[in-house]
């Protein structure tokens, strides 16, 4: 049930003349309502009355509109709010190029026509019977009973599509290049076909164009395009493609040499656009790459973590948990609040950044290792969990245990292997917590293992040979075994190798142990099938 609480001002007024007519229509409209409902209840009583003395009639329950009714969007503005927020809106689209289109033509649903099914602009009787003649007007709008959450107001395409409108014949803007900003141009038909749009969201005319600003009544915004083209996604693939918005750079890159360096040249061979660009994308922090490798060489990064759900954006609408358990469900949340809601994107998503970095201060160099480096510390990490293994029993680093992180240790300053700064642990760190005797511990430790695992590797290379001489002579599946039993052994030992054995020196050693057993066996094994043959 709906109901309509409406008054027409002549005019525009001072803030405090609005303030003072809208506390005085409120006085008046909840003295309506109380009355409304008075009446509402006695008729109900009456019509029960008459009902026992008439036969039953199959009862049938009116249907709620699919389409929002008008009175939704002025009450968007009106239910809490003051007639200057009206007013704003007012300002906004008089200056804007809709302003010789009233209010209803697009905020009312129009009416099909019967022959040719094209939306027809709305008829003069709804405009009389709904919009004053000098606005802004003042409504007011009470949704009664169950769950209502309407953020914006819902414009449906139909209105746009009349045949006053972009309905026309003629009108091409469906096919037609539009300049959107100095480098980029646009065309709206690829945006409109299915198979571009995103799962749950059915784009439609206010998808991109949306009332933001207080400085035009709709506009698109760039951080929009942004979310949809970037947003886990490859670079420059696909959605995110470049040259989908933009031309081709003709102006050479680098002119020295034989052959001056252009973007063409580097796309015809097939250089990625992120050997340059990865900088041109940024979201707080949260934007990540993923390296995408075709064999052994990379073929292109996965752009991940921009554009993430804001935890508290949930909250902001909804006050019942029930709610947002499906949180994570994309096709869901674009169909209810975006196909049906008609939300803003940054409702509920954080913002990406698409512009060009200062040539100053790359920050894919400090910031993107991950692209280059994926999982660099894989090995350490392995070590300082200490996880259970074949052979091998759990054991995790003390320090781990102790929940002490990198930096608990390497807080030394030094220069690494390749001229670049990095954090160094030495003898002294384990001093500054433990005791003075710690300080020779970690040189100690370290000449230990590496004889442990120069031992390890000679035994290895032992076992190789042992195989590779009398693999002729052995069986499919014993040389399978074999081979299996020379990789596993190689995984264990390149733990202690690759990540350094010092960050869990007991489990380094049972690893080493692990890979020496493995090694071993093979080599009695192989002895003993020569031997009884």
């Amino acid at each position: 049930m709906e109901i309509i609480i409406s008054a027409a001002p002549e005019g525009v007024y001072t803030e405090m003349d609005q303030v003072r007519r809208h506390n005085r229509e409120r006085k008046i409209g909840v003295l309506f309502l109380v009355l409304s409902m008075a009446m509402l209840s006695a008729l109900i009583l009456i019509g029960t009355a008459i009902g026992a003395e008439l036969k039953p009639q199959a009862q049938i329950e009116s249907r709620q509109p699919d389409t929002p009714e008008p009175q939704s969007f002025c009450g968007f503005c009106h239910i809490l709010t003051y007639p200057s927020v009206f007013q704003k809106s007012y300002d906004t689209w008089k200056k804007g190029k809709h302003q010789n289109a009233n209010c209803v033509d697009c905020h009312y649903p129009p009416k099909a026509d019967k022959k040719s099914k094209q939306p027809q602009d709305t008829g003069s009787e709804t405009k009389l019977k709904h919009i004053s003649k000098n606005p802004p007007a003042h409504f007011s709008y009470i949704p009664l009973g169950g769950e209502t959450i309407k953020k914006q107001p819902q414009i449906i395409d139909d209105s746009c599509m009349t045949s006053n409108c972009h309905g026309k014949p003629e009108d091409t803007f469906k096919t037609k290049i539009i300049k959107f900003t100095d480098k980029v141009k646009y065309i709206h038909k690829p945006h409109l076909e299915k198979k571009n749009q995103i799962d749950g969201q059915k784009v439609n005319c206010t998808t991109c164009h949306q009332h933001i600003t207080e400085k035009k009544h709709f506009e698109v915004s760039k951080e929009s395009c942004f979310l949809c083209h970037f947003k886990n996604t490859k670079f420059a693939e696909g959605r995110s493609k470049c040259t989908l918005c933009h031309e081709l750079p003709k102006k050479p890159i680098q002119t020295s040499g034989d052959k001056p360096i252009t973007h063409k040249m580097l796309l015809d061979s097939n250089v990625q656009c992120g050997s340059c660009h990865y900088d041109l994308l940024s979201g707080g922090g949260q934007i990540k790459y993923e390296l995408v490798l075709q064999g052994n060489k990379i073929k292109n990064t996965q752009i991940m973590g921009g554009g993430l759900i804001k935890k508290e954006s949930c909250s902001n609408c909804h006050d019942q948990a029930k709610y947002i358990k499906e949180v994570t469900h994309r096709k869901l949340m674009h169909e209810q609040h975006v196909t049906v809601k008609n939300a803003l994107c940054f409702d509920c998503h954080n913002v990406i950044l698409h512009k060009k970095a200062y040539v100053e201060k790359p920050i894919t160099i400090r910031k993107e290792c991950m692209v280059c480096h994926p999982d660099h510390h894989q090995y350490q990490e392995l070590l300082v969990k200490g996880l259970k293994r074949k052979n091998v029993s759990q054991a995790q680093d003390p320090m781990f245990k102790a929940m002490t992180n990198c930096l608990g240790c390497h807080n030394e300053s030094g220069i690494g292997n390749k001229g670049e700064r990095v954090l160094k642990a030495s003898g002294k760190t384990c001093v500054s917590c433990h005791t003075k005797q710690h300080d020779k511990m970690l040189k100690g430790w370290i000449d230990e293992l590496a004889r442990e695992v120069k031992d390890a590797e000679e035994i290895e290379i032992e076992a190789k040979k042992a195989l590779a001489e009398f693999e002729g002579k052995l069986s499919k599946e014993k040389v399978k075994k074999f081979r299996q039993m020379i990789r596993e052994g190689q995984a264990n030992l390149r733990i202690v190798q690759y990540g350094n054995g010092v960050h869990n020196k007991k489990y380094s050693m049972m690893l080493i142990d692990a890979a020496l057993n493995n090694f071993e066996d093979l080599i009695d094994e192989i002895d003993e099938l020569v031997e009884g043959s």
